[in-house]
């Protein structure tokens, strides 16, 4: 009686399985829309901090007679700073992966969805007036018409004796001032790091909104993205706001990890006034007598911060000239500047080493991918063997 064959798999059926296995091996998905783009956010993107922004308590500053609403009102802009949501923190990073501004218009790209904004269009998702003064620089004091510096800075100091006009630091503005820029720094042109100095855009900006001269918000968000996203280590600005224009354009936000929700640190009320060394007393909040060191970037405060210290996420990376000074001033100057350039190592270290962990975690996972495609072709080897032995070959 001749031996039984062994019964073996169809070499047809074999082939679809290894097709099979092919396709369920480790590929590049809808998140990137090229190769380049995969690389870009491995090697810059993903390793940017995301400026969440503050949630402003309008009522508050009303109910303590402090009269900034009307202001921002005048601007309307007033749902735009006080709108709680979600961040999605690595939507948010391919977003400007993908991002790029030309002809005035923001385009990306974000889980299969191409994102196409205009001006008017994105004015209109985030709910604010596409009309206003479009000015931005930030080498220069701004030239516009009626704006006079000299008398800005008189202004937002509350001291007409200043001479000449100069960037000075917020701790010498007046407490309504002082709220605005603090507002115009994490929502109207957001960056991180320090916010010890002002720079020549802010200024202006700061003018603009004490005097209810209108600005165009939807092209200094435009510009202001892209200034951020061709710095070096910028932050990326908007994160908020970006949640919003996902939003609009359908992408889909369930199952993502990576999310920040607001917190009390993000709201702007009582908590901040007090940071600023403020205290209420006879209905009213004065400055403590205690000498004011401004509170170095909130974010920095926050667990997921990554923040690279830069002083500015849009101006020139320069020394901001001060007003006349005596030399124990200039020397208070030049110590908080090294102090803040050291803060600054110190955290690149730290993001350094952060994203040589994620990358020697992404080399691991590959080379595990690796070890199971081995295995299989090791187990086919294995079977094709058999089934020459057992068919005498």
């Amino acid at each position: 009686m001749a031996p039984k064959k062994s019964v073996s798999e169809d070499p047809r059926k074999k082939k679809l399985k290894s097709k099979a296995q092919r396709d369920e091996a480790p590929s590049l998905d809808n998140t990137f829309t090229s190769s380049e783009h995969a690389v870009r956010f491995l090697d810059d993107i993903s390793r940017r901090t995301v400026v969440f922004g503050k949630i402003v308590d309008f009522p508050f500053f009303a109910n303590h007679h402090i009269h900034i609403r009307e202001l921002f009102e005048a601007q309307g802009w007033e749902n735009f700073l006080s709108k709680r949501q979600i961040q999605y923190t690595t939507l948010i990073k391919h977003f400007y992966t993908h991002f790029e501004f030309k002809h005035s218009k923001i385009t990306s790209y974000v889980k299969g969805k191409s994102i196409s904004l205009s001006h008017s269009t994105l004015a209109s998702i985030l709910g604010v007036p596409r009309t206003g003064v479009e000015r931005y620089t930030t080498n220069s004091w701004v030239q516009f018409e009626g704006y006079d510096p000299l008398e800005s800075i008189r202004q937002m100091c509350g001291n007409p004796s200043i001479e000449v006009p100069y960037r000075p630091k917020i701790a010498e503005l007046t407490l309504e001032s002082r709220l605005i820029y603090h507002i115009i720094a994490h929502n109207i042109l957001p960056r991180s790091g320090s916010y010890e100095y002002t720079s020549y855009l802010d200024l202006f900006i700061l003018w603009c909104i004490l005097n209810k001269v209108k600005l165009d918000l939807a092209f200094y968000i435009g510009w202001h993205m892209d200034t951020c996203v061709k710095k070096k280590n910028g932050a990326l600005p908007y994160g908020l706001q970006i949640t919003t224009i996902l939003h609009h354009f359908g992408v889909d936000l369930s199952g993502e990890k990576e999310t920040r929700d607001v917190s009390h640190k993000d709201v702007y009320g009582e908590t901040t006034m007090r940071q600023m060394r403020y205290e209420f007393k006879d209905d009213t909040w004065v400055k403590k007598n205690a000498p004011v060191m401004e509170q170095v970037d909130e974010e920095a405060q926050m667990d997921e911060a990554e923040a690279e210290g830069n002083e500015e996420a849009m101006q020139e990376d320069q020394e901001p000239p001060s007003a006349p000074s005596s030399s124990s001033r200039v020397n208070e100057d030049n110590f908080q500047l090294v102090l803040g350039r050291l803060d600054s190592m110190a955290t690149s270290i730290e993001n350094l080493t952060t994203s040589f962990d994620n990358f020697s975690s992404m080399v691991t996972k590959r080379f595990l991918t690796y070890d199971e495609h081995f295995a299989t072709l090791e187990t086919s080897m294995e079977e094709i063997n058999k089934r020459l032995i057992n068919q005498g070959i």
